[in-house]
């Protein structure tokens, strides 16, 4: 049997009585997986002919047959790498099968690790690009979020360098938390330009003691002028023994924050919120946020912890504050849902349209490292 009639059945085979030949067709589009042949051929042998083969189309495999007195330049020709296998004549019709099964396999590999390669050198090239784009953002986002923050706090100074006593308390206290809001912005400004620089939400955590209802109330109470121009209000149930727990004080009131804006922009004009807030055993306290607003859709509710995602009802969409119904730029939710999981906490939301949403987040007293310090003692 011929070994185009053994290997006609599973594979194309094309057959050449030249090495040119062969050459010429490795040099055209056609596809070859093995280039099999003989070792005595006419204008050059079949060392020759591979190592050509190798030049041309460096993945296609290249099997030799070959006699015992021929066994030396074959090995040579291994050794070179431009021979795969050779085959020892007279050869077996199952060995032989079998040898160039082996050999298309190994061109598949070859051809796969390649486009592998090239997959990765292009996405390493669009990563450095990504990169260069990154810095270029955090730049101006540097200079786009400091400057404005610098310009609050210079004139909040000015104002209480130059107001000569004439100003009520009211207009004090408004000032004093203009003040204090900038200085939290320029700190949170601060923190977020290093994490997105990092990379790792958590390097920007600070754990300490922090009494929970104080800091509900400190929100709370920074929200006043808002609440008052909606004729809104915040009806406060906070468990008598709530006491402190280990968390990031400037990111548990950014979490509070958030969710206080959310119902007050998307509650009607004197509506209650209501804020309450339950130890569940020694070890977690639950916390739930609820309004009687618009509510969220069924088509929303999976999206809603995404960033940028603003719903997709455009009318709304404006760079209002707190003016009812006035979409942001959809990444209050995410930071809140973010800054719940770095405290080992978790965050569910139960909606209906048209009757309001309840934000409910469950958070442990203490940090992951408290833990391991209460452990070790």
């Amino acid at each position: 049997m011929s070994v185009h009639d053994l290997l006609r059945p599973a594979y194309r085979v094309l057959t050449c009585e030249r090495g040119t030949e062969a050459l010429k067709i490795l040099e055209s589009p056609t596809e070859v997986d093995v280039v099999l042949t003989d070792q005595r051929m006419p204008e050059m042998n079949g060392v020759e002919v591979l190592h050509r083969a190798k030049q041309i189309r460096p993945e296609v495999t290249r099997l030799l047959f070959t006699a015992y007195a021929d066994i030396r330049a074959v090995v040579d020709a291994i050794n070179q790498g431009s021979v795969y296998r050779y085959i020892a004549k007279p050869w077996e019709p199952e060995e032989l099968e079998a040898l160039v099964r082996q050999a298309v396999d190994h061109h598949d590999l070859i051809v796969e690790k390649k486009r592998l390669v090239n997959e990765l050198r292009e996405s390493n090239q669009r990563l450095m690009e990504a990169n260069r784009l990154k810095e270029a953002f955090l730049e101006v986002a540097s200079h786009e979020l400091n400057t404005p923050v610098t310009v609050i706090l210079g004139m909040t100074e000015l104002w209480k360098l130059t107001q000569s006593g004439d100003a009520t308390a009211t207009e004090n206290g408004w000032v004093d938390r203009i003040h204090g809001a900038g200085k939290r912005l320029a700190t949170t400004v601060d923190r977020m330009l290093k994490l997105a620089r990092s990379g790792d939400f958590a390097k920007t955590m600070t754990v300490s003691p922090t009494d929970l209802a104080e800091s509900i109330r400190n929100v709370v109470a920074e929200m006043e002028p808002y609440l008052s121009a909606r004729s809104q209000t915040v009806e406060l149930d906070l468990a008598p023994d709530l006491g402190e727990a280990e968390v990031d004080a400037s990111k548990f009131s950014d979490i509070f924050t958030n969710l206080l804006i959310n119902a007050i922009k998307f509650a009607p004009d004197g509506s209650s919120i209501q804020i309450g807030a339950t130890c569940e055993g020694e070890d977690h306290v639950r916390f739930q946020i609820r309004d009687s607003g618009i509510g969220i859709g069924k088509v929303e509710h999976p999206h809603l912890f995404e960033p940028f995602f603003t719903g997709f009802d455009t009318r709304h969409h404006s760079s209002g504050d707190y003016q009812f119904c006035k979409k942001g730029m959809g990444l209050g939710l995410c930071l809140v849902k973010t800054f719940v999981k770095l405290h080992g906490g978790e965050i569910e939301v139960t909606s209906t349209p048209g009757e309001g949403s309840t934000f409910t987040i469950d958070l442990p007293r203490f940090s992951a490292a408290k833990k391991l310090d209460t452990v070790s003692a």
